[in-house]
Protein backbone atom coordinates (compact mmCIF):
# COMPACT_ATOMS: atom_id res chain seq x y z
CA UNK A 1 0.00 0.00 0.00
CA UNK A 2 1.36 3.41 -0.96
CA UNK A 3 2.46 5.64 1.88
CA UNK A 4 0.69 8.96 2.39
CA UNK A 5 2.66 11.92 1.06
CA UNK A 6 3.85 15.04 2.80
CA UNK A 7 4.43 17.52 0.01
CA UNK A 8 6.79 20.45 0.53
CA UNK A 9 5.75 23.59 -1.30
CA UNK A 10 7.84 26.70 -1.93
CA UNK A 11 5.34 29.10 -3.52
CA UNK A 12 6.53 32.35 -1.97
CA UNK A 13 10.03 33.81 -1.47
CA UNK A 14 13.08 31.81 -2.49
CA UNK A 15 14.31 29.12 -0.11
CA UNK A 16 17.86 29.47 -1.43
CA UNK A 17 19.04 31.78 1.42
CA UNK A 18 17.87 29.19 3.95
CA UNK A 19 19.66 26.36 2.14
CA UNK A 20 22.86 28.39 2.13
CA UNK A 21 22.61 29.43 5.79
CA UNK A 22 21.79 25.90 6.95
CA UNK A 23 24.60 24.44 4.79
CA UNK A 24 22.13 22.20 2.96
CA UNK A 25 23.72 21.44 -0.43
CA UNK A 26 20.54 21.08 -2.50
CA UNK A 27 16.77 20.99 -2.51
CA UNK A 28 16.96 17.21 -2.81
CA UNK A 29 19.04 17.13 0.39
CA UNK A 30 16.40 19.26 2.13
CA UNK A 31 13.69 16.78 1.14
CA UNK A 32 15.87 14.01 2.55
CA UNK A 33 16.26 15.83 5.87
CA UNK A 34 12.49 16.16 6.17
CA UNK A 35 12.10 12.47 5.25
CA UNK A 36 14.42 11.54 8.12
CA UNK A 37 12.45 13.76 10.49
CA UNK A 38 9.02 12.29 9.71
CA UNK A 39 10.10 8.66 9.35
CA UNK A 40 9.24 5.90 6.93
CA UNK A 41 5.48 6.14 7.44
CA UNK A 42 5.34 8.97 4.91
CA UNK A 43 6.81 9.75 1.53
CA UNK A 44 8.17 13.30 1.48
CA UNK A 45 7.98 14.97 -1.92
CA UNK A 46 8.64 18.41 -3.37
CA UNK A 47 9.68 20.07 -6.59
CA UNK A 48 13.42 20.79 -6.25
CA UNK A 49 13.30 23.44 -8.97
CA UNK A 50 10.67 25.43 -7.04
CA UNK A 51 12.45 24.98 -3.71
CA UNK A 52 15.73 26.29 -5.12
CA UNK A 53 14.20 28.95 -7.37
CA UNK A 54 15.83 32.29 -8.06
CA UNK A 55 14.22 35.49 -6.80
CA UNK A 56 14.66 39.07 -7.94
CA UNK A 57 13.60 41.10 -4.90
CA UNK A 58 14.03 44.38 -6.76
CA UNK A 59 11.82 43.54 -9.73
CA UNK A 60 8.94 41.05 -9.94
CA UNK A 61 10.26 38.33 -7.68
CA UNK A 62 9.82 34.98 -9.39
CA UNK A 63 9.31 33.90 -12.98
CA UNK A 64 7.46 30.63 -12.30
CA UNK A 65 3.91 31.69 -11.39
CA UNK A 66 2.16 29.00 -13.45
CA UNK A 67 4.42 26.23 -12.18
CA UNK A 68 4.01 27.28 -8.54
CA UNK A 69 0.21 27.36 -8.84
CA UNK A 70 0.14 23.99 -10.61
CA UNK A 71 2.31 22.42 -7.90
CA UNK A 72 -0.19 23.48 -5.21
CA UNK A 73 -3.28 22.51 -7.21
CA UNK A 74 -1.92 19.07 -8.11
CA UNK A 75 -1.04 18.35 -4.48
CA UNK A 76 -4.47 19.50 -3.27
CA UNK A 77 -6.08 17.18 -5.82
CA UNK A 78 -3.97 14.10 -4.96
CA UNK A 79 -5.66 11.82 -2.41
CA UNK A 80 -2.27 10.44 -1.44
CA UNK A 81 -1.17 13.84 -0.15
CA UNK A 82 -1.93 14.09 3.56
CA UNK A 83 -0.32 17.49 4.08
CA UNK A 84 1.20 20.39 2.19
CA UNK A 85 3.83 22.27 4.18
CA UNK A 86 5.09 25.64 3.00
CA UNK A 87 8.81 25.87 3.64
CA UNK A 88 8.90 29.66 3.60
CA UNK A 89 6.62 32.68 3.39
CA UNK A 90 8.00 36.06 2.37
CA UNK A 91 6.44 37.31 -0.88
CA UNK A 92 5.05 36.65 -4.36
CA UNK A 93 2.43 34.01 -3.46
CA UNK A 94 -0.73 36.12 -3.21
CA UNK A 95 -0.69 37.04 -6.91
CA UNK A 96 -0.94 33.38 -7.97
CA UNK A 97 -4.06 32.61 -5.89
CA UNK A 98 -6.38 33.25 -8.92
CA UNK A 99 -4.47 30.58 -10.85
CA UNK A 100 -5.37 27.81 -8.35
CA UNK A 101 -8.58 25.83 -8.79
CA UNK A 102 -9.61 25.10 -5.20
CA UNK A 103 -12.58 23.09 -6.43
CA UNK A 104 -10.22 20.10 -6.63
CA UNK A 105 -10.63 19.86 -2.85
CA UNK A 106 -14.30 18.99 -3.26
CA UNK A 107 -13.41 15.89 -5.28
CA UNK A 108 -11.07 14.45 -2.65
CA UNK A 109 -12.07 11.26 -0.85
CA UNK A 110 -9.63 11.91 2.02
CA UNK A 111 -8.92 15.15 3.87
CA UNK A 112 -5.70 17.11 3.48
CA UNK A 113 -3.92 19.63 5.72
CA UNK A 114 -1.99 22.73 4.73
CA UNK A 115 0.60 24.35 7.03
CA UNK A 116 1.98 27.84 6.53
CA UNK A 117 2.06 31.44 7.73
CA UNK A 118 2.90 35.02 6.70
CA UNK A 119 2.61 35.19 2.88
CA UNK A 120 0.82 31.81 3.04
CA UNK A 121 -2.08 33.42 4.97
CA UNK A 122 -4.39 33.38 1.95
CA UNK A 123 -3.82 29.68 1.27
CA UNK A 124 -4.36 28.63 4.90
CA UNK A 125 -7.65 30.54 5.14
CA UNK A 126 -9.01 29.39 1.78
CA UNK A 127 -7.98 25.75 2.06
CA UNK A 128 -9.05 25.49 5.68
CA UNK A 129 -12.57 26.65 4.81
CA UNK A 130 -13.21 23.49 2.76
CA UNK A 131 -14.82 20.46 4.38
CA UNK A 132 -12.13 18.15 2.98
CA UNK A 133 -9.24 20.22 4.31
CA UNK A 134 -7.59 21.62 7.42
CA UNK A 135 -5.68 24.89 7.45
CA UNK A 136 -3.03 25.26 10.14
CA UNK A 137 -1.49 28.68 10.65
CA UNK A 138 2.00 27.69 11.73
CA UNK A 139 5.58 28.82 11.29
CA UNK A 140 7.03 28.01 7.88
CA UNK A 141 10.17 26.18 9.03
CA UNK A 142 12.74 28.09 6.97
CA UNK A 143 11.77 31.18 8.96
CA UNK A 144 13.41 29.57 11.99
CA UNK A 145 16.66 30.99 10.61
CA UNK A 146 15.41 34.45 11.57
CA UNK A 147 13.08 33.58 14.47
CA UNK A 148 15.80 31.93 16.55
CA UNK A 149 18.16 34.86 16.04
CA UNK A 150 15.41 37.29 16.98
CA UNK A 151 14.69 35.35 20.15
CA UNK A 152 18.36 35.40 21.10
CA UNK A 153 18.61 39.16 20.50
CA UNK A 154 15.45 40.19 22.30
CA UNK A 155 14.72 37.65 25.01
CA UNK A 156 17.75 35.41 25.23
CA UNK A 157 19.95 35.50 28.33
CA UNK A 158 23.15 33.71 29.25
CA UNK A 159 21.03 31.24 31.19
CA UNK A 160 18.41 30.54 28.49
CA UNK A 161 21.09 30.34 25.79
CA UNK A 162 23.29 28.00 27.80
CA UNK A 163 26.00 30.63 28.12
CA UNK A 164 26.50 30.80 24.34
CA UNK A 165 26.54 33.90 22.11
CA UNK A 166 23.17 34.41 20.45
CA UNK A 167 24.35 33.73 16.89
CA UNK A 168 26.06 30.51 17.97
CA UNK A 169 23.00 29.35 19.89
CA UNK A 170 20.64 30.16 16.99
CA UNK A 171 22.70 28.21 14.46
CA UNK A 172 23.04 25.27 16.84
CA UNK A 173 19.29 25.18 17.43
CA UNK A 174 18.26 25.57 13.78
CA UNK A 175 18.25 22.02 12.44
CA UNK A 176 16.98 20.33 15.63
CA UNK A 177 14.08 22.81 15.68
CA UNK A 178 13.57 22.36 11.93
CA UNK A 179 13.16 18.59 12.40
CA UNK A 180 11.00 19.07 15.50
CA UNK A 181 8.61 21.24 13.50
CA UNK A 182 7.94 18.43 11.03
CA UNK A 183 7.57 15.88 13.80
CA UNK A 184 4.94 18.11 15.41
CA UNK A 185 3.14 18.52 12.08
CA UNK A 186 2.95 14.74 11.79
CA UNK A 187 1.54 14.53 15.32
CA UNK A 188 -1.17 17.02 14.34
CA UNK A 189 -2.29 15.16 11.20
CA UNK A 190 -2.23 11.87 13.12
CA UNK A 191 -4.65 13.28 15.68
CA UNK A 192 -2.17 13.50 18.57
CA UNK A 193 -2.30 17.29 18.86
CA UNK A 194 0.62 19.67 19.26
CA UNK A 195 3.47 19.96 21.73
CA UNK A 196 3.22 23.77 21.42
CA UNK A 197 -0.08 24.84 23.04
CA UNK A 198 -1.01 28.51 22.98
CA UNK A 199 -1.74 30.67 26.01
CA UNK A 200 -2.99 34.26 25.95
CA UNK A 201 -3.94 37.13 28.25
CA UNK A 202 -7.29 38.93 28.23
CA UNK A 203 -6.52 42.67 27.98
CA UNK A 204 -9.90 44.07 26.93
CA UNK A 205 -13.48 43.09 27.55
CA UNK A 206 -14.82 40.14 29.48
CA UNK A 207 -15.03 36.42 28.79
CA UNK A 208 -16.57 33.44 30.56
CA UNK A 209 -14.30 30.84 32.11
CA UNK A 210 -14.79 28.55 29.09
CA UNK A 211 -15.86 29.50 25.58
CA UNK A 212 -15.75 28.22 22.01
CA UNK A 213 -13.91 30.14 19.31
CA UNK A 214 -13.32 29.65 15.60
CA UNK A 215 -10.43 31.60 14.10
CA UNK A 216 -9.69 33.21 10.76
CA UNK A 217 -6.83 35.58 10.02
CA UNK A 218 -3.06 35.42 10.11
CA UNK A 219 -0.64 38.02 8.82
CA UNK A 220 -2.54 41.32 8.82
CA UNK A 221 -0.98 42.69 5.62
CA UNK A 222 -1.76 39.56 3.61
CA UNK A 223 -5.13 38.87 5.23
CA UNK A 224 -6.42 42.21 3.96
CA UNK A 225 -6.31 40.92 0.39
CA UNK A 226 -9.18 38.53 1.15
CA UNK A 227 -12.25 40.45 2.46
CA UNK A 228 -12.99 42.29 -0.80
CA UNK A 229 -12.14 39.27 -2.98
CA UNK A 230 -14.28 36.38 -4.17
CA UNK A 231 -13.03 34.56 -1.05
CA UNK A 232 -14.43 37.21 1.28
CA UNK A 233 -17.28 35.02 2.56
CA UNK A 234 -14.73 32.47 3.78
CA UNK A 235 -13.21 35.01 6.18
CA UNK A 236 -16.39 36.77 7.21
CA UNK A 237 -16.07 38.11 10.77
CA UNK A 238 -19.50 36.79 11.76
CA UNK A 239 -19.02 33.89 14.16
CA UNK A 240 -15.24 34.20 14.02
CA UNK A 241 -12.39 35.44 16.14
CA UNK A 242 -9.68 37.33 14.26
CA UNK A 243 -6.13 36.13 14.93
CA UNK A 244 -3.73 38.81 13.68
CA UNK A 245 0.03 39.33 13.61
CA UNK A 246 2.55 41.19 11.47
CA UNK A 247 6.23 41.83 10.98
CA UNK A 248 8.35 44.84 10.03
CA UNK A 249 5.47 47.31 9.71
CA UNK A 250 5.32 50.80 11.25
CA UNK A 251 2.45 51.59 13.66
CA UNK A 252 1.13 54.16 11.18
CA UNK A 253 0.78 51.48 8.52
CA UNK A 254 -0.70 49.00 10.97
CA UNK A 255 -3.29 51.59 12.02
CA UNK A 256 -4.23 52.05 8.37
CA UNK A 257 -4.66 48.30 8.00
CA UNK A 258 -6.86 48.14 11.08
CA UNK A 259 -8.87 50.97 9.55
CA UNK A 260 -9.56 48.79 6.49
CA UNK A 261 -11.17 46.25 8.79
CA UNK A 262 -13.07 49.07 10.49
CA UNK A 263 -14.47 50.25 7.17
CA UNK A 264 -15.39 46.65 6.31
CA UNK A 265 -17.38 46.33 9.54
CA UNK A 266 -15.22 43.60 11.04
CA UNK A 267 -15.15 44.92 14.61
CA UNK A 268 -18.93 45.21 14.72
CA UNK A 269 -19.39 41.57 13.74
CA UNK A 270 -16.42 39.53 15.01
CA UNK A 271 -16.58 37.52 18.24
CA UNK A 272 -13.18 38.68 19.47
CA UNK A 273 -9.58 39.45 18.58
CA UNK A 274 -6.37 37.54 19.29
CA UNK A 275 -3.36 39.80 18.79
CA UNK A 276 -0.10 37.97 18.26
CA UNK A 277 3.39 39.39 17.96
CA UNK A 278 4.08 42.65 16.13
CA UNK A 279 7.70 43.74 15.87
CA UNK A 280 10.04 45.72 13.64
CA UNK A 281 13.62 44.47 13.89
CA UNK A 282 14.20 44.49 17.68
CA UNK A 283 11.39 46.99 18.39
CA UNK A 284 8.26 45.48 19.95
CA UNK A 285 5.24 47.17 18.33
CA UNK A 286 2.57 45.18 20.19
CA UNK A 287 1.75 48.01 22.62
CA UNK A 288 1.30 50.43 19.72
CA UNK A 289 -0.99 48.01 17.88
CA UNK A 290 -3.13 47.52 20.98
CA UNK A 291 -3.41 51.31 21.39
CA UNK A 292 -4.37 51.69 17.72
CA UNK A 293 -6.89 48.87 17.93
CA UNK A 294 -8.60 50.59 20.86
CA UNK A 295 -9.23 53.55 18.52
CA UNK A 296 -11.10 51.25 16.14
CA UNK A 297 -13.07 48.91 18.36
CA UNK A 298 -16.69 49.97 18.93
CA UNK A 299 -17.48 51.32 22.38
CA UNK A 300 -21.04 50.03 22.30
CA UNK A 301 -20.22 46.31 22.36
CA UNK A 302 -17.93 43.96 24.23
CA UNK A 303 -15.18 42.93 21.83
CA UNK A 304 -12.76 40.83 23.89
CA UNK A 305 -9.09 41.13 23.02
CA UNK A 306 -6.47 38.55 23.94
CA UNK A 307 -2.73 39.00 23.44
CA UNK A 308 0.00 36.39 23.07
CA UNK A 309 3.67 36.22 22.13
CA UNK A 310 3.29 32.68 20.77
CA UNK A 311 1.66 33.64 17.47
CA UNK A 312 3.50 35.45 14.69
CA UNK A 313 7.01 35.78 13.31
CA UNK A 314 8.53 34.40 16.48
CA UNK A 315 10.05 31.40 18.15
CA UNK A 316 8.57 29.51 19.82
CA UNK A 317 5.33 29.74 17.87
CA UNK A 318 2.10 27.85 18.54
CA UNK A 319 -0.08 26.57 15.68
CA UNK A 320 -3.70 27.68 15.31
CA UNK A 321 -6.09 25.71 13.10
CA UNK A 322 -8.35 28.04 11.14
CA UNK A 323 -12.05 27.31 10.61
CA UNK A 324 -11.90 24.70 13.39
CA UNK A 325 -13.96 25.05 16.55
CA UNK A 326 -11.58 25.45 19.48
CA UNK A 327 -12.03 25.95 23.20
CA UNK A 328 -10.50 28.68 25.32
CA UNK A 329 -10.38 28.04 29.05
CA UNK A 330 -9.37 30.38 31.84
CA UNK A 331 -6.27 29.15 33.67
CA UNK A 332 -5.55 32.04 36.04
CA UNK A 333 -7.21 35.42 36.52
CA UNK A 334 -7.10 36.83 32.93
CA UNK A 335 -4.99 34.05 31.40
CA UNK A 336 -6.51 31.62 28.88
CA UNK A 337 -5.30 28.44 27.20
CA UNK A 338 -6.39 27.43 23.70
CA UNK A 339 -7.43 23.82 23.16
CA UNK A 340 -8.54 22.24 19.92
CA UNK A 341 -9.94 18.74 19.45
CA UNK A 342 -6.95 16.75 18.24
CA UNK A 343 -9.12 14.16 16.52
CA UNK A 344 -10.79 16.87 14.43
CA UNK A 345 -7.40 17.56 12.87
CA UNK A 346 -6.66 13.93 12.10
CA UNK A 347 -5.85 13.26 8.46
CA UNK A 348 -4.26 9.79 8.54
Amino acid sequence: MARPRIHLIAPAASCRPFLQYALIPSAEALIGIVQDAVGDGYEVTGNPRLIDAEEDEDLDGRQDDAERAADIEEALADDRVAALIAIRGGAWLTRIIPRIDFAVLDARTRPVALFGFSEITTLVNIVGAHANARGVYDNSPAFLQYALRHFALTRGTDETLGGQPGRVWARKMLMPEFSAFFQDAVAIIEGAGTSRPLTATLVRGELPDVLEATFVGGNLTVFLTLPASRFGALVSPAGHWLALEDYNEKPSRLDRMLAQLTLAGYWQRCDGVLLGDFHREELDCSKAVLACLDRHLPQDRNVPVLTTKQFGHVWPMSPIPLHVRTTMARTDDRAYALHWPAQDMRIV
